[in-house]
């Protein structure tokens, strides 16, 4: 008892030393409750001051930025201030992106309810009032509209009456399929319950005397196959718990500090250096007992965490930035009508129509940057454009197709990003830079020529406009089912056709 009471002192008194901002009644409690897991204990209070830190940090470097954005927009303040300092973080102290983030939150979501609430029978009488016209269209097509799940699903799919009348058939059928089944094997399941087969879920039967069609033996042996197969695997989940009891009960003994582990931990801790204090001595053993070499270890992968993390930030700043800046091209007349510049990123098109990837996979790449040029050319010859230049990283089919120039990024760059990003930011360009339009689907590159001034419009797009410009035909909408769907119609192009068309490809 005296030696188990020593332990608890002495692992109060390393956890007091690690944590003095933590009151000693915290720490002796979470160690009762705990039954001396010094472990458990630590992780939790190791959480909590993680956490202090980390908002203390956010504090001091987004502090008046979070003031400020409090002041000029006063809905923030409902949101709490830890909150509100992640996304400082998440965003790079990005004002603006923390504004249209706040904003897409302030939008009501169309599923949410108008009234918390509401009971179940105001909330079907709302609804019956609300589809009022379609309940009528499916009474006349013969739909019990009493059902509840009737309107529930007519909410569920936006009144689209059409697609609430194929679900409510495929109910049908499969009532109408498991009478039917019912009928045909009465006897069969007759005679399975005098011999005491029992099964609670009476469809799974049906559909095992459906498979065996109607063979009462063939029917034993499924239920016997399925029996036997749960109890194998309801065997081999207890093992595995065992398994682990006992993986974490050595687990637990490999942990159980001796007294010159305490020593050293004291050390560590006396060095300035905090952690778990199993993985401090599993390191520590590691860097052959040397303080010295295990901080540095340690704080060089900290360094390399905190690194990460900054990526991983930085990357999330990117892909927004570039998402703003791409135009949306979905109809014709939204190209901008003050361009005097186009430049096609050709690398960056090759793989984003079928035919043109399959040419590309067939080794016929020189086919394919024709057809990109004759595309381009027959595109220009209805868009007329003074200047529409077709680069390559590398191409030996540096010639001039109608009003397109084609061109080679190599030998005096090393590629066409590079060749694109020079052009945008030479002297002479950052007038133009406004009127010019750069096609590609590069994330990188768009981030970077946006910050010239240029305007970028995706690949997809700019073959999507092709098709709006040359091939009308081919630029099919999908019509909404019912007038009650109030979505947008989405346009579908068939590229490949145009391809065809245009650069009579094979």
């Amino acid at each position: 008892m005296a030696s188990n009471q020593q332990q608890y002192d002495e692992q109060y008194q390393l956890l007091q030393e690690r944590f003095p901002n933590e009151s000693h009644y915290q720490i002796r409690r979470r160690l009762r409750e705990s039954n001396g897991d010094m472990d458990q204990v630590r992780a939790h209070l190791f959480h909590r001051e993680f956490r202090n830190k980390k908002m203390a940090s956010l504090e001091n470097q987004y502090g008046k930025e979070l003031d400020t954005l409090q002041k000029s927009y006063p809905s923030s303040q409902s949101l709490k201030r830890s909150s509100l300092l992640k996304m400082f973080e998440r965003f790079g102290g990005e004002i603006e992106y923390i504004r249209q983030y706040l904003e897409q939150l302030e939008k009501p979501s169309d599923d949410a309810p108008s009234d918390p609430n509401e009971t179940k029978q105001q909330q079907r009488a709302r609804l019956r009032s609300k589809y009022t016209v379609q309940l009528a269209e499916l009474s006349n097509a013969g739909f019990n509209t009493k059902c509840p799940c009737v309107v529930k699903n007519l909410e569920k799919q936006d009144g689209d009456v059409n697609k609430v009348k194929e679900i409510l058939l495929r109910r049908r059928a499969a009532k109408e399929k498991k009478a039917a089944l019912n009928l045909k094997y009465k006897d069969q399941i007759a005679q399975l319950e005098a011999d005491g087969v029992k099964t609670k879920n009476k469809r799974y039967l049906l559909k095992l005397l459906e498979e065996a069609d109607g063979q009462i033996d063939r029917v034993k042996e499924l239920l016997v196959e399925k029996q036997h197969k749960q109890s194998s695997s309801d065997s081999e989940d207890e093992d595995d718990g065992k398994g682990d009891e006992k993986s974490n009960g050595s687990s637990k003994k490999q942990y159980e500090f001796v007294a010159d582990d305490l020593d050293h931990i004291k050390e560590l801790r006396a060095a300035g250096f905090h952690g778990n204090p199993a993985k401090l001595l599993a390191v520590f053993h590691e860097c052959n007992d040397s303080i010295e070499l295990t901080v540095a270890r340690i704080q060089k992968e900290r360094q390399e965490r905190e690194q990460e993390a900054d990526k991983r930030v930085q990357q999330r700043i990117s892909l927004a930035q570039a998402h703003d800046a791409y135009i949306n091209i979905n109809h014709r007349n939204d190209w901008p009508s003050d361009i005097e510049q186009v430049y096609l990123d050709g690398n960056n098109m090759m793989f984003v129509v079928d035919c043109l990837r399959q040419l590309c996979l067939n080794r016929a790449r020189h086919k394919t940057e024709r057809a990109i040029g004759q595309l381009a050319a027959a595109w220009n010859e209805q868009m007329r454009i003074p200047k529409v230049e077709l680069i390559f990283d590398s191409t030996h089919q540096v010639d001039q197709i109608d009003s397109v120039n084609v061109t080679s990024a190599h030998p005096t760059y090393r590629t066409t990003d590079d060749m694109l990003i020079d052009i945008a930011r030479r002297n002479d360009q950052h007038d133009k830079n406004k009127h010019t339009i750069i096609v590609t689907s590069d994330r990188d590159l768009a981030v970077q020529l946006s910050r010239e001034g240029c305007q970028l419009v995706k690949s997809y797009a700019w073959f999507a406009h092709c098709a709006m410009v040359l091939t009308p035909d081919l630029v099919a909408e999908d019509e909404p089912s019912t007038e009650a769907t109030t979505k947008s119609r989405k346009s579908r192009y068939n590229l490949d056709e145009l391809v065809h068309r245009i650069a009579h490809i094979a």
